[in-house]
Order: C-alpha cells, then structure tokens, then sequence
C-alpha cells in the first residue's frame, strides 16, 4: 500500500509521521503519476481516489469517492474479501 500527492518529500514525512501513516507517501509534484491514473483534469487535481491493486497485479477496485472519516474502513473491508 502507498499513497501519492502532488506535494513536496519533506511535506508529505511529516504529514506521514504526523498521522503515523504505515505506508509510504510517493512524492509527485510533476504529476507524472496522477496524470497516468487520470486523476487530474485540465492540470488541476481533481479529487482524492484510492486504487486497490490485488495479487495479480490487476486494479481490483477504484474508489473515486472519498470519505476520510470512512473510507478506511469501508477500503479494509473490501480487501478483507479479496481472494
């Protein structure tokens, strides 16, 4: 599991440590990877999506809705099913 921002490696530690994140946040402040997965429009960020990625490799889900106060749990329990 990882995460990517558009924000700069020194901001994205520290909210990483700050939130005692257990996963790495990917610096991306060219976009590079955002644009590959679609998630900007017209240069802009558009919104927060997550992508399970399963065993095989393959996206198993995208969650282009986001809730922060929910979404763990309902991204746990999803995976939770994979087989």
């Amino acid at each position: 599991m990882f995460g990517a921002s558009a924000d700069k490696v020194s901001y994205n530690q520290e909210f990483s440590d700050e939130k005692g994140y257990p996963f790495p946040l990917i610096s991306d402040p060219d976009l590079k990877l955002i644009k590959d997965l679609g998630i900007v429009l017209n240069g802009k960020l558009s919104k927060r999506v997550t992508f399970v990625i399963g065993k095989d490799g393959k996206i198993a889900k995208v969650y282009e809705t986001v809730k922060p106060a929910t979404h763990a749990k309902e991204v746990l329990e999803f995976v939770k099913g994979l087989k």
